[in-house]
């Protein structure tokens, strides 16, 4: 009696058949990137024994892949400096390893993303992840007009754009719901970039729970150096936007402590730290001369004496969810377009009445 044996006919069932990725049969085909022998040994012979040629398999490819997909970060911040991006990094890396792909670290300006169009156009990677989108971000407008997949870390302002976010305006409006149980009014919030969309969404949870206590509104400063003259006034708060340097934190805390705010709102951890130098370094106590608030939780948070009290963001899971998204993307398998984690704000002793 004759058996008909099945008929291995694309890339796809190799992989099904070996319970391999995808990615691992095109890395054996193709002779790229990284693959065990053994593997790559054990791959060849099953698509030989089935009557399958590898060229032939190459071919039916609709491009050569790389197995390497950029991760995106803008370059006005220093990431060195920001626990986030470090977190994101490591996370997609070690996340899309297990896929044999590779993580090829890019920037982009507000008005520059000449880079981004170089990997798009001489097809560098298979993939990309923005990590930090911007109010009008030029890299995700054209993107969306690519067929390169690409998802965004953050929230791009657009329902139809794949992304990974956490729910910062929640978290943000109970830390700030936190702040004025407290009686703490005349806050003061420093604020980061304008233009990057992650503050904006902090700020929305901000002003909602302003709102909610029947303040309708705080005062808005551009930029540090327009605090000039003016002081801060009994039950309004203040929010400085664009504070990101040492110094810029330095100013405006040499400008408005005179008027003893009853708690300063960092926008993040790195301007949260470099408020507490400017603090140690004059030694203002926390939380007997003032209060703090950080609106992220990295370990500094922590770990500092006394614990800051923060909004924690699980970079971790973003990260892990972002890897294995772009690789399904990649790869033809379902995903979610909308993902949506919970950021919880918790609280520690720097927010606390004495």
């Amino acid at each position: 009696m004759n058996t008909v044996e099945k008929r291995i006919s694309n890339i796809d069932e190799i992989a099904k058949e070996l319970g391999v990725s995808k990615s691992t049969v095109s890395r054996a085909i193709s002779g790229k990137g990284r693959i065990g022998v053994e593997t790559r040994s054990k791959i060849l012979a099953f698509i030989e024994d089935h009557g399958f040629k590898p060229n032939v398999i190459a071919k039916s490819l609709a491009v050569s892949q790389t197995f390497n997909i950029a991760v995106v970060t803008p370059t006005d911040t220093e990431v060195q400096e920001i626990p986030f991006f470090q977190g994101c990094l490591h996370t997609i890396s070690q996340t899309i390893t297990q896929w044999d792909y590779d993580v090829i670290l890019s920037v982009a300006t507000e008005h520059n993303i000449s880079a981004i169009k170089r990997l798009v156009r001489n097809r560098k990677v298979d993939g990309i992840i923005i990590t930090r989108p911007l109010v009008n971000d030029k890299a995700i407008s054209y993107l969306k007009e690519t067929d390169m997949p690409f998802l965004v870390i953050g929230n791009p302002g657009d329902d139809v754009i794949v992304q990974i976010d956490s729910d910062h305006i929640t978290g943000c409006m109970d830390a700030t719901n936190h702040v004025l149980d407290q009686g703490y009014t005349n806050h003061v919030l420093l604020a980061g970039n304008a233009h990057h969309r992650v503050n904006k969404n902090r700020f929305a949870g901000y002003t909602q729970a302003l709102r909610s206590h029947g303040i309708p509104e705080c005062i808005e400063y551009v930029r540090h150096d327009e605090l000039t003259d003016n002081k801060i006034t009994e039950g309004i708060p203040i929010a400085i936007w664009n504070i990101s340097s040492q110094s810029s934190v330095d100013a405006v805390l040499h400008e408005i402590l005179p008027y003893q705010p009853s708690c300063l709102i960092c926008m993040d951890d790195v301007i949260a730290v470099k408020a507490l130098h400017y603090l140690t370094r004059h030694h203002i106590r926390i939380p007997q001369d003032i209060h703090l608030v950080s609106f992220h939780d990295s370990a500094a948070m922590e770990h500092n004496f006394p614990p800051i009290s923060a909004l924690h963001v699980h970079i971790d899971e973003l990260g892990r969810m972002a890897g294995k998204t772009i690789v399904d993307m990649i790869e033809g398998r379902p995903f979610n377009t909308i993902n949506m984690l919970p950021a919880e704000f918790i609280i520690r002793e720097s927010s606390l009445r004495k």
